[in-house]
């Protein structure tokens, strides 16, 4: 699963990041302090909802 920054912005007085999931319309917002950290925070993230596989299964259908 990719992913990329799209946007960094403050919120609340946090440094926050808007994550896409390639390929999907997915976006993850996470709170981080650097782009390498929000990405990490995003693949977390993903991996804790079960992201991945749910991904992989509608493209799988899709195909």
């Amino acid at each position: 699963m990719e992913l990329e920054v799209l946007e960094q912005y403050s919120a609340a007085g946090e440094k926050r990041f808007r994550v896409l999931v390639k390929g999907t319309n997915i976006i993850l917002n996470v709170r981080a302090d650097s782009e390498e950290e929000a990405l990490s925070r995003a693949r977390e993230l993903a991996e804790q909802i079960g992201l991945p596989k749910v991904v992989e299964s509608i493209k799988k259908m899709l195909s």
